[in-house]
């Protein structure tokens, strides 16, 4: 059996025997310290730095490598060539993932051995699931880093920041946080009115995550290695999120227009929320729109779908449940809760985000492609935040909503409202768009 040559490549960078006596040193070191302040003298204690050693290993230094396995290159100059070689984009995904993360696992396997021995109390299988859900975690944010890696080839092509290693850590802190607040009331939870172990669930959550990132990691690598792909993926990421997330609202015993409004109202906030994150994130190809034109104009279904970008396939999974929230503005009401009853103001909600991403790309077909996120923040924050506080401090509240409308006490008046700004940005937008890209023509 031949091994990836990517794969074996990083584990000839990173394996060896000098490394290997270094890491289990300093290991047995910290564990026969800790065990010497244990009562126990081999206990819960030396059992829980174990799981410490497990995160910092895994998730702060694996996380590290895992990007710096794409932007070693970058500062290197060899990832171009890396780009033109004949590995397929899953054999590079996992070569970089598994071989330049070998040694924090090294350092992680034996800090679970130790948990999983030193561990009182537990059974186990309990052991075991902890175990899996610290595994499953390792790998979504080592997974997160080198996506974070992929995305900053487009925007730093030197390599010089590491910076979404760390970013990749604070997502996982800031999931795990959401996890712990969210399970921590009861020992069960109730996911679609049916009750599930509090443990069982988070693991299972953590895993099906850590699959999903992982493809997603793939797919990015598709883009960098220019194999053709199509939406298909991520629209089954932010269902998949949709399904997930709407589980802890809806209750089994609901009626079918009840349960359907909440659900299509957070498939709006997790479309939504998807857009922006695609939008902002990924590389946005300024001859997109034409090529676009192009093939819907000839016919090319399959070239068009290729050429989508992420951000617009899942803008359009956001105006269906954004028109199934408008549909449902007949049906009875069930309770004041908002979720329940966003109802017309969904389509002012859409409408704001494709007057936003049009503000991002007057920004993007600018002379310059540096600062264009942080510009648009900054433009959207004084147009739809500073400047109506202002107005609403002269006691001039009607005037205000034409920058900030009340979407949830007036969403028709706000949707015809966004609906100008729509046209003021596009028209401005298609302005610069003809200024910047479009060919000029020599008579």
């Amino acid at each position: 059996m031949t091994f990836n040559p990517e794969f074996r490549r990083n584990l000839l960078l990173e394996w060896n025997a000098h490394r290997m006596v270094l890491v289990s040193g300093v290991l047995a070191g910290v564990f026969t310290l800790v065990g010497l302040f244990d009562p126990r003298g081999f206990g819960n204690i030396v059992a829980n730095v174990g799981l410490v050693v497990f995160v910092i290993a895994t998730m702060a230094w694996g996380s590290h490598r895992a990007g710096d396995a794409v932007l070693d290159e970058l500062r290197e100059r060899t990832w171009d060539a890396q780009r033109m070689s004949a590995l397929d984009p899953w054999s590079m995904t996992w070569g970089k993932l598994c071989g330049a993360t070998v040694m924090p696992w090294f350092a992680g396997i034996i800090s679970l051995s130790v948990y999983f021995i030193a561990r009182q109390g537990p059974t186990v299988l309990e052991r075991l699931e902890v175990i899996a859900t610290c595994v499953a975690g390792a790998i979504l944010v080592q997974a997160m880093s080198l996506i974070g890696a992929l995305v900053g080839t487009r925007l730093d092509k030197h390599g010089k920041s590491t910076l979404t290693s760390w970013a990749a850590v604070g997502i996982l802190a800031l999931l795990w946080i959401y996890f712990s607040i969210y399970y921590k009331s009861t020992n069960e939870i109730l996911w679609y009115g049916t009750a599930y172990d509090r443990n069982t669930f988070l693991t299972a959550s953590v895993f099906a995550l850590a699959g999903w990132i992982t493809f997603g990691a793939y797919r990015l690598m598709c883009v960098e290695l220019a194999v053709a792909t199509r939406p298909w993926a991520w629209i089954a990421f932010v269902l998949y999120l949709t399904v997930y997330f709407a589980g802890g609202f809806i209750l089994s015993n609901w009626p079918f227009p009840r349960a359907l409004g909440v659900f299509s109202a957070m498939g709006v906030v997790v479309s939504i929320g998807a857009t922006y994150l695609a939008a902002f994130a990924l590389h946005r190809d300024p001859l997109t729109f034409r090529r676009l034109k192009t093939y819907a104009g000839d016919g090319k279904r399959r070239r068009f779908f290729e050429e989508m970008p992420t951000w617009m396939a899942s803008l359009v999974v956001s105006l269906v449940f954004t028109l199934i929230c408008a549909a449902l503005h007949f049906a009875p009401e069930y309770s004041t809760e908002r979720i329940e009853n966003v109802r017309l103001g969904a389509i002012a909600i859409w409408l704001s985000t494709v007057r936003n991403l049009a503000v991002l790309f007057y920004f993007t077909y600018g002379s310059t492609t540096k600062r264009v996120e942080s510009s648009t923040i900054i433009c959207l924050a004084l147009l739809y935040w500073v400047v109506p506080s202002i107005l609403e401090s002269m006691s001039l509240l009607k005037v205000s909503w034409f920058f900030s409308p009340p979407i949830w006490e007036r969403p028709i008046l706000s949707s015809l409202i966004i609906a100008v700004h729509i046209l003021i940005v596009g028209a401005l937008c298609l302005q610069r768009y003809r200024e910047r890209i479009a060919p000029v023509r020599i008579s």
